[in-house]
């Protein structure tokens, strides 16, 4: 009977996500990796805890209230603890997960994060001490292998449209612009945004720039992006790839109306000196032939050129497809000139304005001479294009603000080995 009634209050409350993150909260998070080269799991289960004191400092009577937050947390076999003090003056925190920046990469832990844009993202052992100046914030920081031996610095001049930081002992920067912020897109209202998110050294920075305007009414959009990071985000290949490998890619996409697409991708490969080693472009251009008031016949065009072939590849496509405001999938099949087959399906579903469902799928001829694009996510709120050669390559994510649900499945040529990334987490509020 008790576990019938806590099962009932979890389920609850996943339907009807509003105040959002609740002052105690609890949850679960598994990341995992599996393949016939690498094996890597992690297991997080946390608790965490937001109270806020009026006039907590007697001496110093205050009308706003002072914010202490606790965030304990089990990684694996280590236990972490996590506090932040915050009032109209001061910030303080220190830990594994209190961070003023909203910069993605910053500080973070490499292997896993939080798929929840409202919690704290897991970040290395880290110190922080800032100053208020209304909606401004300047101060220092200490960071476990890039600022424990000389503090690094942080400003944020207004909201969160600009983040700004630099550790002197790594010659580390980080800089987040974006407009609107990242709450203010989650209301859905503009139709428009910019983001830049770098991090990293002169000789050798990262990140993501993007911006799009979108008319959801009438399904339009333009959408570009450039993101520079680890190979291994952007190029999935049977060959083994050296882990200090950079890799970047450049997307544009025109969507002037419902099942129309005009798109150019490029990727490049750079060894850790710097030295291009590979690039792939693609080209591709859809149309509607036939439209259903369920489903309408696409037709499209793409050309490829890889930097180890001597000429562009081009294919023709037949694709069914569905496409509604908050509901899109489609299926259907290419085939290149140089005799490769690919099949390629695709899915988006919103569900009020909590679900989102997002897979891919490409299944290649073991036969196939040259890779293909995947569409996958690079952080929890871009997407782009992976360079794959692998026989099968498929993409799920299930996304509320309670539930978040990665898996990644691909196998290789002559289907020689699997490879399986997972990521599974769940929010669960307990009380306000």
């Amino acid at each position: 009977m008790k576990r019938s009634l806590f099962v009932l209050f979890f389920f609850s409350n996943i339907l009807s996500a509003e105040s959002l993150p609740s002052s105690f909260s609890t949850g679960v998070s598994f990341s995992g990796y599996d393949s016939r080269y690498y094996t890597k799991r992690q297991e997080t289960v946390w608790l965490r805890g937001e109270v806020c004191f009026k006039n907590f400092v007697l001496v110093l009577p205050d009308t706003e209230c002072s914010k202490h937050k606790m965030f304990l947390e089990k990684r694996g076999e280590t236990y972490l603890g996590s506090y932040l003090f915050e009032n109209k003056n001061v910030y303080l925190s220190y830990g594994n997960r209190f961070r003023p920046l909203n910069h993605f990469f910053f500080l973070r832990e490499k292997f896993d994060f939080s798929s929840f844009w409202f919690l704290e993202q897991p970040t290395v052992r880290t110190g922080f001490l800032g100053l208020k100046f209304g909606e401004s914030i300047l101060g220092t920081y200490y960071a476990e292998n890039s600022a424990d031996k000389q503090p690094g610095f942080f400003f944020k001049p207004y909201k969160n449209y600009l983040e700004l930081a630099y550790s002197p002992q790594t010659k580390e920067g980080f800089i987040l612009l974006e407009f609107p912020s990242s709450e203010e897109r989650k209301s859905e209202k503009k139709p428009y945004w910019f983001r830049t998110e770098i991090f990293g050294t002169k000789d050798n920075p990262q990140g993501i720039v993007s911006a799009s305007w979108a008319d959801r009414e009438k399904d339009k959009r333009i959408f570009a992006s450039g993101f520079r990071g680890r190979s291994g985000q952007l190029f999935q290949l049977s060959e083994r790839t050296d882990p200090e490998e950079k890799a970047e890619l450049f997307r544009f996409v025109w969507e002037p109306g419902p099942y129309r697409r005009l798109q150019f991708a490029e990727s490049s490969r750079y060894s850790s000196d710097e030295k291009e080693i590979y690039s792939a472009q693609s080209v591709l251009g859809r149309v509607e032939i036939l439209e259903f008031p369920w489903f309408a016949i696409l037709v499209q065009a793409r050309a490829y050129s890889f930097s180890d072939h001597s000429s562009w590849i081009f294919g023709k496509g037949l694709y069914l497809a569905y496409q509604r405001k908050f509901w899109r999938w489609e299926i259907g099949q290419e085939w290149r000139k140089n005799g490769d087959r690919l099949t390629e399906a695709g899915l988006q579903i919103s569900i009020g304005k909590n679900w989102k469902i997002y897979s891919s799928l490409i299944y290649a001829e073991e036969k196939n001479l040259s890779p293909a694009f995947a569409e996958e996510s690079i952080t929890p709120e871009e997407t782009g294009l992976v360079v794959t050669d692998k026989s099968f390559y498929s993409f799920l994510r299930i996304s509320h603000p309670y539930i978040s649900i990665h898996i990644r499945h691909t196998r290789e040529k002559e289907g020689r080995g699997d490879g399986l990334s997972m990521r599974f987490q769940v929010y669960i509020p307990l009380f306000d």
